[in-house]
C-alpha cells in the first residue's frame, strides 16, 4: 500500500502546483508508475489533482496530493460546489462546462427502461479504472478499462459509432473488439452501409455503447417486424377475398386496431410479425360472427398458424396468457422439465423455449418484448434428449457396465461417441432420454457409481470440456 502516509497540499494557482511537484521530486525519489496528472487530464466526474508518491529519508512510501482551493471544494463537495460559489446563481459559459458530464450521463442512460441495468451502468460510470485516449486532432476521451473502438465510436457521437466498419490505433488496423490502452491515437472509420450488429454487445464495455446498439437492434426489429406483419396480414386478406391497399388506408382496421389494444395499424402489424397476435383475429374482427341462428361461414386459420395447434401439449410446456402457439425446444440448452426456462418470440419459427442462464436468450435482452413467461406442464408427461459426457478410465467392461446402469435408470440411449485419450481414460458422450432434472440426477450418480467412472456430467451445447 503506498497511502499509508499521505500529505495533501492546497495552494492558490495550477502553476505552483507543479512548481511544489518538482521541489517534491527534486528532495525524494518518485516511486516509478504511482505519479498522476489530474490537472491537464482530469476524471470524468471533474476531480483534478496531482498525484505522486516517494521513497522517503528511511524507505517509506509516502504519497502527495497537491491542489488549488477550487479543485479541493470540487473534490470535497461535488461539482454543486460550484453552483454556490456563484453570486445570483449565474453560471457562465466556462463554468456551463462543470455540469456537461451529468448531462453526457443522463443522455447515454435515456435508452435504458430497465431499472437493473440502469443501476449496473451507474456502478461501471461512477467505479471503473480508466485509460485515456486521443482523437487524430489530440483531443482526450476518458475511456473504462478495456472499451474498444466501438466504445470509443460511439463516445464522440452516435451516428460515427452506427456506422464504425473498422478503426486505426496509432496508425495500425485493428479488430473492432481490440481494447484500448492509454496513449493511444484512435481513428475510426465509417461506411454509411454499416449498421449495428448484436455480437458488438459482447464486446463493448461503456453504457452509453451498450444502450445505442440496443436501441438500434430494437428499432430495426420493430421496423422488420411491421415489414412482415403487414406481408402475414395482406396474404390473409386477399385470401377473403379482402382488398389489402383499401384496408390499410381505411378506418375500419384502425377501429380494429384500437379494439385490440393498439394505437396505430403498425403497432398492430408489428404484433402480428411477432407472434404476439394471429391473422385469424384480425380477420375475426373485421368480419364479426353473424347474428344467432344463422349459419356462421367457415374461417380457416392462416397457413401461418395451422401447424401451432397441439405444439405446446406436445413439448410438454404451457404459456402463460396464450395457446395454440408452434414452439420448439431449443437445442443451445436443451431445457428438460425442472429446469427454469423462458420463451423467445422468433420470426417464422414460432417460441423458442429457453434455460434461464442460456448465453443466447441474454444476448436477447434487447428485445423483451419479445420475452414470454413459460413453464412446465407436468400433466403431459415425456421425454428429453439430454448430452452427458462420462469421463473414465479406459479399460474392458467399462462401456458395457454404464449402459446397463443408465438401462436400470428407464433411460433410452440416442447416440453414443467413445474417445479414447493418450492417458488411458475414455470420454463417453451419450444423448439419453430422460423425463426431468430428477430423473437426470438420479441417472449422473448411478453412472458415477459404476467402477471405473471418474465423473459424469450434463453437457450444454455452450459449455467446453
Amino acid at each position: 500500500m503506498y497511502d499509508l502516509a499521505a500529505i495533501r497540499i492546497i495552494t492558490d494557482t495550477k502553476m505552483n502546483c507543479y512548481a511544489i511537484l518538482g521541489l517534491i521530486h527534486s528532495l525524494w525519489q518518485p516511486v516509478p508508475g504511482r505519479f498522476k496528472d489530474y490537472i491537464a487530464i482530469p476524471k470524468s466526474n471533474l476531480y483534478q489533482s496531482l498525484h505522486t508518491t516517494v521513497v522517503g529519508s528511511k524507505g517509506e512510501h509516502v504519497e502527495f496530493q497537491l491542489r488549488t482551493e477550487e479543485m479541493h471544494r470540487v473534490a470535497e463537495q461535488g461539482i454543486a460546489a460550484h453552483w454556490k460559489y456563484k453570486e445570483h446563481g449565474q453560471v457562465d459559459d466556462k463554468d456551463g462546462k462543470v455540469f456537461s458530464w451529468l448531462r453526457q450521463f443522463v443522455e447515454s442512460h435515456q435508452d435504458l427502461t430497465d431499472n437493473r441495468q440502469f443501476m449496473d451502468s451507474v456502478k461501471l460510470d461512477l467505479f471503473h479504472d480508466v485509460v485515456y485516449v486521443f482523437t487524430p486532432k489530440g483531443m482526450v476521451k476518458e475511456m473504462p478499462l478495456g472499451s474498444t473502438p466501438v466504445d470509443f465510436a460511439y463516445a464522440i457521437h452516435t451516428e460515427i459509432g452506427d456506422h464504425c466498419v473498422g478503426a486505426k490505433v496509432n496508425g495500425k488496423i485493428v479488430p473492432l473488439k481490440h481494447q484500448l490502452a492509454s496513449g493511444d491515437t484512435v481513428e475510426i472509420l465509417t461506411a454509411s452501409t454499416q449498421v449495428p450488429h448484436k455480437d458488438w454487445l459482447k464486446f463493448v464495455r461503456t453504457p452509453r455503447a451498450k444502450a445505442k446498439i440496443k436501441h438500434w437492434l430494437k428499432v430495426e426489429e420493430q421496423k422488420r417486424s411491421v415489414e412482415i406483419g403487414r406481408r402475414l396480414l395482406e396474404r390473409e386478406f386477399r385470401r377473403h377475398d379482402m382488398p389489402p391497399a383499401q384496408l390499410f388506408k381505411s378506418d375500419r382496421l384502425l377501429q380494429v386496431a384500437r379494439e385490440s389494444g393498439f394505437e396505430t395499424t403498425d403497432e398492430m402489424a408489428a404484433a402480428v410479425g411477432h407472434g404476439r397476435l394471429s391473422t385469424l383475429q384480425v380477420i375475426n374482427r373485421l368480419n364479426p360472427p353473424p347474428p344467432a341462428g344463422e349459419r356462421a361461414p367457415v374461417t380457416q386459420e392462416s397457413p401461418a398458424m395451422r401447424p401451432s395447434i397441439g405444439k405446446a401439449e406436445e413439448r410438454g410446456v404451457k404459456v402463460k396468457g396464450g395457446r395454440d402457439l408452434l414452439m420448439q425446444l431449443s437445442r443451445c440448452c436443451s431445457p428438460v422439465p425442472g429446469d427454469r426456462i423462458m420463451g423467445y418470440i422468433t420470426r417464422g419459427r414460432g417460441l423458442t423455449i429457453h434455460s434461464v442462464g442460456c448465453p443466447n436468450l441474454e444476448a436477447l435482452d434487447y428485445d423483451k418484448e419479445r420475452l414470454v413467461e413459460v413453464e412446465w406442464d407436468t400433466t403431459a408427461p415425456s421425454t428429453h434428449p439430454v448430452k452427458v459426457s462420462v469421463l473414465a478410465v479406459d479399460k474392458t467392461g467399462v462401456l458395457a457396465n454404464v449402459s446397463s446402469s443408465i438401462s436400470e435408470c428407464k433411460a433410452n440411449i440416442s447416440r453414443a461417441e467413445i474417445t479414447t485419450r493418450d492417458d488411458r481414460k475414455a470420454l463417453l458422450d451419450f444423448v439419453v432420454e430422460v423425463t426431468d432434472t430428477e430423473h437426470l440426477d438420479r441417472l449422473l450418480k448411478a453412472i458415477e457409481r459404476v467402477d471405473g467412472v471418474i465423473t459424469a456430467r450434463r453437457i450444454r451445447a455452450w459449455q467446453e470440456r
